[in-house]
């Protein structure tokens, strides 16, 4: 089996909170509904699986360049 791993960037409003297990439950209800696998070692059908998350606030500092550098 192989692992991946996805990132993505979310914008909130700064009084909101996100709730990281929330969002790994939803992607795992997505994972459930498209996507299943024969193991080979049980011969049942599986789903795929979120086997962890790693959640920290963004610490990116956006840049905007200016018209000219002259």
């Amino acid at each position: 089996m192989k692992s991946a791993v996805f990132q993505v960037r979310i914008q909130v409003e700064e009084d909101q909170e996100i709730n990281p297990l929330y969002l790994a439950e939803e992607l795992q209800a997505s994972l459930n509904s498209m996507y299943s696998y024969l193991d080979s070692e049980t011969g049942e059908y599986s789903d795929n699986k979120i086997v962890g998350y790693k959640f920290e606030y963004d610490n990116f500092v956006p840049f905007t360049p200016k018209e000219s550098y002259v």
